[in-house]
């Protein structure tokens, strides 16, 4: 058996935020070099003095495009992430890898109580998993194309990334994506 043992707050979104930039990085790139290229057109020929205008604002959203996008996307989050209670330093997640199984708890507990406010435990076959995705830092296990389980490398607490990368390739096959460098 494999075990990670970690907290379930906001650095669980800002390691899944920071992956589909770095693999989106094109896109944004592409938006402002599209947005940049039609401003210098509009200046280079231009009709009349609106033209000039127009393209100076479209240089200028080219430009920012990219940080608006991050600083929006930073605010927004950390709107969602206050939004969900079990969030919190307070919750703890653990995953533990099987053989043939895999089991994942998230307790929400106040230091000092002894009761919890929030208790969950899945335990579910490796088909549970739609991909999984193995970084230098962290393990994505993707359940949907839109949700992920987020396994931080520096919470194991028992066994070896081996095992693990064993483990799910094992039970993933092709599904299972190695892409740390």
């Amino acid at each position: 058996m494999v075990e990670f043992e970690g907290k379930f707050d906001e650095s669980v979104t800002k390691s899944l935020n920071n992956r589909t930039f770095k693999k989106l990085w094109w896109v944004f790139v592409l938006f402002s070099a599209v947005f940049i290229l039609l401003g210098v057109c509009g200046i280079l020929f231009r009709e009349d003095g609106e033209d000039l205008s127009y393209g100076i604002f479209l240089i200028a959203v080219g430009v920012l495009f990219t940080p608006a996008v991050f600083l929006l996307t930073k605010i927004l989050q950390k709107r969602v992430d206050k939004s969900m209670s079990v969030m919190s330093s307070d919750t703890t997640q653990t995953f533990q890898f099987y053989p043939d199984k895999l089991v994942i708890s998230q307790v929400k507990q106040r230091y000092g109580e002894e009761e919890c406010e929030y208790q969950a435990t899945t335990i579910a076959r490796y088909s549970y998993l739609y991909g999984a995705e193995e970084t230098r830092d962290t393990y994505f296990l993707r359940i949907s194309k839109m949700q992920y389980h987020v396994v931080n490398k520096c919470d194991l607490k028992q066994g070896t990334i081996e095992e693990l990368n064993s483990i799910l390739s094992s039970n993933l096959g092709q599904r299972f994506k190695r892409t740390v460098k």
